[in-house]
């Protein structure tokens, strides 16, 4: 599997986790640009 799969998958759990718990919509998306923004430097 492709870095960039396993990436979107990552990404793709973290908004499902968040969404099971009834997280806001904006939190959502700032947890998610956060999380991706850290994969981008450790790459």
């Amino acid at each position: 599997m492709s870095t960039a799969k396993k990436d979107r998958k990552l990404l793709d759990g973290v908004r499902g986790v968040m969404r099971l718990h009834h997280y806001s919509i904006h939190t959502e998306r700032t947890y998610y640009d956060w999380i991706k923004r850290y994969i981008m430097t450790i790459e």
